[in-house]
């Protein structure tokens, strides 16, 4: 084998400038690879919708799609959203995306004000677990109060 030959087979592609997909921006995804919508389908058994998760985060449809490829999605401020509205642990979610550590969420608990009785109330033993999951009414389905005055 020649030196030329030799030279030529160690050199790597670059990336091209105008190719992107070497610059393509991947969200950020859980342990399993999965992306939040993915993760939100897994963890409440069922085919959450689009709008379930832009309603959630308080977003535009546009803003969402648009959201969702950027490298920061998603961030914690959306993860606590997205808990809140599923009724999902966030500190969970902080920690499945990588935003956090185990290690660092139980520091985080035994360094507050109120440690002891929160350690207590976590290594207890668990409660049934809850399979029925609320969620908030539509205004459609909502009616007026009959022992309500009238406005």
């Amino acid at each position: 084998m020649s030196i030329k030959a030799k030279a030529y087979s160690l050199r790597l592609p670059l990336p091209n400038g105008r190719n992107l997909l070497y610059r393509k921006c991947v969200p950020r995804t859980d342990e399993n690879g999965r992306q939040l919508k993915a993760l939100l389908d897994y963890l409440l058994d069922g085919d959450i919708d689009a709008k379930d998760i832009y309603d959630a985060l308080g977003t535009s449809s546009s803003t969402y799609y648009r959201r969702i490829k950027e490298a920061d999605y998603p961030h914690a401020e959306e993860l606590r959203r997205v808990a809140d509205r599923f009724g999902l642990s966030y500190p969970d979610l902080q920690i499945r995306f990588g935003l956090m550590s185990e290690q660092e969420v139980w520091s985080y608990i035994e360094s507050s004000p109120f440690a002891g009785r929160a350690v207590r109330q976590m290594t207890m033993a668990p409660t049934a677990p809850t399979t029925h999951r609320t969620r908030a009414p539509k205004l459609s389905e909502l009616k007026p109060r009959s022992d309500a005055p009238p406005l």
